[in-house]
């Protein structure tokens, strides 16, 4: 499938934002989904539907230029490994003063064949076999170097192909277990006195799990409990212990899911009192859109 990025409509989408951004109001936005960081924006064109995630404001073009490498390299490495990837573009423009807007773009594709929505209307069956599809791109394509956030709401089936759509934070690191990834980009949205502390005490946590099977796979059933999903652990479980020289148990899967909810909940909160600063205080628009309130 090819991709063509609707350049002017993207700017207007950036214009539809900034001024969202200003109004503290994101009504107005068509917001496909949320993640734990940033969202998901649909963007209407003549050329098609495009699902756009806005990244952090890079600070300058060099910022931008090796962020756009990394994430180059990891979709050659996870198409290398099997992994069926959603093509992605980055767009990105510039302002006065240097700063770069950037989103990763890639073509819509039906929402209601997104994994986490197929996990409630399909049977066990079509989940059981999903899941053994689905260890099978995991255990190919995970390495010490090369990570997967591989939860339900990160896949899509179209005619029986499981597609991997959030490339956006590229996961990789070095010989010597180092992210590869601009870490500090990705915190910008906490309080600045807080982003060194919060990124040096839970960055370990939030990365390690990605670069082991087990972990990712842990990941993958903490997160169906978020998605009102537990009823399937048990069969999963079954299935993930087969390939695993260390079993999951319900209890790792409950207690996984527990810590990493108050984490999140945490950092989530930390956001949304840095929004009121910055709103009331310094009477400046925030610069970044949260998600709403999650139901952990």
């Amino acid at each position: 499938m090819t991709l063509t990025v609707p350049h002017t409509a993207l700017a207007h989408l950036e214009e539809q934002v900034q001024d969202a951004l200003r109004r503290a109001d994101d009504s107005a936005l068509d917001v496909l989904g949320y993640g734990e960081i940033t969202l998901v924006l649909r963007l209407r064109a003549d050329e098609g539907s495009f699902a756009c995630k806005r990244l952090p404001v890079f600070p300058d073009r060099d910022r931008f230029e090796r962020y756009r490498h990394s994430l180059d390299a990891y979709l050659r490495r996870l198409a290398d490994r099997g992994l069926t990837v959603a093509p992605t573009e980055v767009w990105h423009t510039a302002g006065p003063s240097g700063r770069i807007t950037a989103y990763c773009v890639q073509r819509e594709l039906p929402p209601e064949r997104l994994c986490s929505r197929l996990l409630h209307t399909e049977d066990e069956t079509w989940a059981k076999t999903f899941f053994a599809r689905f260890l099978d791109r995991v255990c190919a394509a995970v390495h010490p170097t090369l990570g997967l956030d591989a939860q339900a709401s990160n896949w899509v089936d179209i005619d029986g192909e499981l597609t991997y759509l959030d490339v956006t934070t590229p996961l990789m690191r070095d010989d010597h277990g180092r992210e590869l990834l601009d870490v500090r980009l990705f915190f910008t949205s906490l309080p600045w006195i807080l982003r060194d502390a919060v990124r040096v005490s839970v960055a370990k946590s939030i990365f390690d799990k990605f670069y082991a099977t087990r972990g990712v796979l842990l990941d993958f059933l903490g997160n169906l409990h978020k998605e009102r999903l537990d009823a399937l652990v048990p069969a999963f479980l079954e299935q993930a212990n087969a390939r695993l020289a260390e079993p999951i148990t319900a209890a790792d899967v409950a207690s996984y899911y527990r810590d990493d909810a108050r984490m999140w909940e945490l950092i989530q909160r930390l956001r949304a009192a840095d929004r009121l600063w910055h709103r009331k205080i310094r009477r400046r628009p925030y610069p970044f859109l949260l998600p709403p309130p999650v139901d952990r």
